[in-house]
C-alpha cells in the first residue's frame, strides 16, 4: 500500500481506494479514534501511546503519514516547552482531514469515541497530558467536532412512538432513556453496536429496571437491533488452555480426559507410598502393592468421588471416563471434584465451556427515521 494520497489522474476510484487504505490501516484508525474521542481533540503522543498496544515509535511513524497526507497536524504549545512534565506538542485533525473523515463517515461515531475515552481509566501522567495547556484548533475543525448536546427536540417522536406502543409495560420510561442514550451516543444501523455489558457504563445510564428486559422490549417494537458479531454461534473454551478450540472439541477433551486420569494415578500411588511407610515403622516390613481397595480406604479420593457421582464402583472409573462422549463424561467429572471440599482439581484439566457471543444493539433504521 502507497503511503502517498493518490496521484493526478489515477481516477476516482483510485483515489478512493488510496483514501480508504490511509485511513483503514490498524495504528492510523486508532490514532483517528483516539483523537475523535479526546475531550479536546489534541492528544499528546504520550497520550496517543498510553491509549493504543502500540510503541510510540510505532505511533510516531504512523502520525507522520497522516501530516503527510494532510489529515492531521502537530499542533505546537510553545509555553509548556519550559514546564517539566508537560507537553509542549499534540496532534489534531487538519480542515482537509475533517472534510476527509466526514466524507468518510468517521465523524458519525464521533459521540462513540468520545464515550468511550470518557470511561477509560487514565495514569497519573495520561491525566496531566490530558488536563495540560494546549493551543485552540482551526475554528472550522472545532465546529465540526463539536457534539450538539440539545438534541431533545430531535428525539420527541422516537419517544412517543415508544411510549404509545410500551405504555403498559412499568419499565418505559427506562425504555426511552436507553433509546435516548443509543440515539446520543451515534449507536445508529451503520455502527456495529455495543454489548450489553459494556452499555451501562459506557453510555452513562442510569435505569431502575433489568437491563436485559429493557433491551428485549425496544428489540420488540423495532426500536434497537440485536445483532451477533460474525463468527460461530458457540464458542468452545477449554479451561485447561483459557483458549478456544472449536473445531478441536473432542481432541481437547480427551486431553483433559487423560489428564485426569493421571491424577487419578498419581493419588493412588501417594496413597500406597504412605501404606508402605506406616509399615516400614511397623514390627514388619512387607512390599506394598497399590490398589484401588487402599486408595478409597484412606478417605475420600478423586476417584471415590467419581465413582459416586457415576454410580459404579471405583475400580472402574477410568474405563467409564475413557468410553461415551469425553465432553459430557470431562465436564460431569470435573464439577464434581470442584464441588467437593474433599480434593483439589489439577490445573492439567479443566472442563470445556460452551458459550454463545454477546450480542449487540444498536438502532434500527425505522427509529432513525422517528428522529
Amino acid at each position: 500500500m502507497s503511503d502517498s494520497p493518490a496521484a493526478k489522474g489515477d481516477g476516482p476510484f483510485e483515489e478512493q481506494r488510496q483514501i480508504y487504505d490511509l485511513l483503514s490501516q490498524e495504528t492510523r484508525h486508532l490514532i483517528l479514534q483516539f483523537i475523535l474521542g479526546h475531550a479536546e481533540h489534541l492528544p499528546s503522543l504520550d497520550e496517543l501511546a498510553y491509549m493504543m498496544p502500540k510503541n510510540k515509535a510505532a505511533i510516531r511513524d504512523q502520525l507522520k503519514v497522516l501530516s503527510d497526507n494532510d489529515i492531521i497536524d502537530c499542533y505546537q504549545y510553545p509555553p509548556n516547552e519550559d514546564a517539566r512534565d508537560l507537553p509542549s506538542q499534540f496532534y489534531g485533525l487538519t480542515e482537509h482531514g475533517v472534510e476527509i473523515l466526514y466524507e468518510y463517515n468517521y465523524l458519525r461515531g464521533l459521540p462513540v469515541a468520545r464515550v468511550l475515552y470518557d470511561n477509560t481509566r487514565l495514569s497519573e501522567k495520561a491525566q496531566r497530558h490530558r488536563d495540560a495547556p494546549r493551543p485552540e484548533l482551526p475554528e472550522q475543525v472545532m465546529e465540526a467536532l463539536t457534539i450538539d448536546e440539545d438534541d431533545d427536540t430531535d428525539f420527541d417522536r422516537l419517544e412517543q412512538y415508544i411510549r404509545e406502543r410500551k405504555r403498559n409495560t412499568h419499565s418505559v420510561d427506562d425504555q426511552v432513556t436507553v433509546a435516548k442514550a443509543f440515539y446520543k451516543a451515534g449507536i445508529g444501523p451503520e455502527e456495529e453496536g455495543i454489548k450489553q455489558t459494556k452499555l451501562l457504563d459506557s453510555l452513562d445510564v442510569n435505569i431502575e429496571y433489568q437491563l436485559r428486559t429493557v433491551l428485549n422490549r425496544l428489540v420488540d417494537i423495532g426500536v434497537l437491533a440485536q445483532t451477533a458479531p460474525p463468527g460461530p454461534d458457540i464458542f468452545a473454551i477449554s479451561e485447561r488452555l483459557d483458549e478456544i478450540v472449536n473445531g478441536q472439541v473432542t481432541e481437547e477433551a480427551e486431553a483433559n480426559l487423560n489428564a485426569l486420569i493421571a491424577h487419578i494415578d498419581d493419588e493412588l500411588q501417594v496413597t500406597a507410598l504412605s501404606e508402605d511407610a506406616a509399615e516400614r515403622d511397623g514390627p514388619q516390613t512387607r512390599a506394598s502393592e497399590p490398589s484401588v481397595a487402599v486408595a478409597d480406604g484412606a478417605g475420600r479420593t478423586i476417584r471415590s468421588i467419581l465413582a459416586a457421582e457415576f454410580g459404579i464402583e471405583p475400580e472402574q472409573v477410568i474405563e467409564y471416563l475413557r468410553s461415551g462422549d469425553p465432553v459430557d463424561r470431562l465436564n460431569t467429572a470435573v464439577e464434581a471434584i470442584e464441588s467437593s471440599e474433599e480434593v483439589t482439581r489439577s490445573e492439567d484439566y479443566g472442563q470445556i465451556v460452551f458459550v454463545q457471543p454477546a450480542y449487540r444493539y444498536r438502532l434500527t433504521e425505522q427509529a432513525m427515521e422517528l428522529v
